[in-house]
């Protein structure tokens, strides 16, 4: 299996420690700035939210530029670093009677705007990490979004329990912690890796030189049609998960599936099984046909999607909730496309930009789910959400086999073009024989 192929390498198995307890420490952080921003300020909580956002808005496709320029490594322990010294600030304020509304959003802008950094700096450094071996590198970038799912798994569960023996303001010097202990991992890293670009000291300086790689790096992302349309999907796809699940599942849950919030947290449950299911699945594997099994993915959500909102019952939500859950790591292959047909020194650029066009359509369909539950029922809004991506999935599936059938007749038929002579030696006839039949013969 290349999962534990990937697990026998010690500085891969430190790297997923280290980002596994940082993703839960984010959980602990989301959940307590947002409780105390509704006790500071009620309905205004949702500007903390927003001022994360326009952070990752504002940087995100600077960040992968920057990421690209310098050394990974110190990137990724700097903002580390200043991400720990920045949320530590809460509690110490908190525990002071000083925390105010403010301090919230500050925080919250300035982690997001860092981050920014951090992110397409991991992804960049994936491909060093294990070198040239695909599979590995697809196993491992499943790896890593395991541990994004086992933490949207575990960390609420996890909430509900420190919150028995300490304070809710600890909660943010537990998330500080697992940055520095995510520092740390990366520092045991090394520097035996290519952390930087030969190509960094190559660029411009000055915001010429910024603007000018942003627009490389949204070039590199359209140039290749399959990559392209992987993006495309995977952006389609946030805009209609915001829609569907994000807000759509639980007003399914209030209205149709009792109105309850251990229901709600069962079909959310499913859906985390099943996704931990299928990333053990997809990063155990050898996948020849990527691009195929990615928009086979999405379909599988749309699929499970539709079934949510047809859904009367808890069992059949459950089920539901488990089907769309196995196709989210089939089309989380975007990036392992990325890191395989994407030169080194354009990664951090090209993950920038996908990480901010993900969120900006996140945001749409968030928005967009206000007016379109007002219009329309529930159901058919998340239907009509869930059949925008299986349609779209569909299309391209059939358009990847219809182009896989075209490469297999030219080849067949460049094949057939080529014919050389063989002697019939009962005949003493020249015939001209194809390769394939050539074989028959001998």
């Amino acid at each position: 299996m290349y999962l534990l192929k990937a697990l026998r390498l010690p500085h891969i198995i430190l790297l997923l420690v280290g980002q596994t307890l940082s993703a839960i420490g984010d959980y602990f952080y989301t959940i307590a700035v947002m409780w105390v921003a509704v006790k500071t300020s009620g309905s205004d909580a949702g500007l903390v939210a927003a001022a994360g956002g326009i952070a990752v808005f504002c940087f995100g496709l600077l960040g992968g530029v920057y990421a690209d320029r310098w050394n990974r490594r110190i990137t990724m322990i700097v903002v580390d670093v200043i991400r720990t010294v920045v949320v530590l600030i809460l509690p110490v304020l908190a525990l002071s009677g000083r925390l105010q509304f403010w301090h919230l959003i500050a925080v919250s802008f300035i982690v997001n705007a860092v981050g920014s950094l951090f992110n397409p700096a991991l992804q960049a450094s994936l491909s060093p990490l294990v070198g040239s071996d695909r599979e590995l590198l697809q196993a491992t970038n499943a790896l890593l979004d395991i541990t994004r799912r086992l933490a949207r798994a575990l960390g609420p569960t996890l909430v509900g329990l420190v919150v028995l023996f300490l304070p809710l303001v600890h909660l943010f010097t537990l998330d500080a912690v697992s940055f520095g202990v995510s520092a740390l991992s990366i520092l045991a890293l090394g520097s035996r890796f290519a952390w930087k670009s030969e190509h960094a000291t190559r660029r411009q300086r000055g915001m010429h030189g910024v603007l000018t790689e942003v627009g490389e790096g949204l070039k590199v992302m359209i140039k290749g049609t399959d990559l392209r349309s992987a993006l495309v999907s995977g952006l389609l796809s946030n805009f209609t998960w915001a829609i569907s699940w994000v807000v759509g599942v639980p007003l399914l849950v209030a209205h149709n599936l009792g109105n309850s919030v251990s229901i709600y947290g069962l079909i959310v449950g499913a859906y985390g099984v099943g996704n931990v299911l299928s990333n053990l699945i997809i990063g155990s594997r050898q996948i020849k046909r990527q691009i195929f099994i990615l928009f086979l993915g999405r379909l599988i959500v749309g699929t499970g999607f539709l079934l949510l909102a047809l859904a009367n019952n808890v069992p059949m939500a459950l089920v539901a909730s488990f089907l769309a859950s196995l196709g989210g790591p089939m089309g989380d292959l975007t990036k392992t496309l990325m890191i395989q047909q994407l030169p080194l020194y354009q990664m951090g650029k090209v993950f920038g930009a996908f990480n901010t066009f993900e969120r900006a359509m996140y945001s749409l369909g968030l928005v967009v789910s206000v007016p379109l539950f007002s219009l329309v029922s529930v159901q058919l809004g998340v239907a009509i959400s869930a059949l925008l991506l299986m349609v779209t999935s569909l299309y391209s599936l059939t358009r990847v086999e219809i182009q896989t059938l075209q490469t297999l007749h030219k080849r067949l038929s460049r094949q057939k073009q080529v014919p050389k002579v063989s002697i019939d030696n009962h005949e003493n006839k020249q015939y001209l024989l194809s390769p394939i039949e050539q074989e028959k013969e001998q």
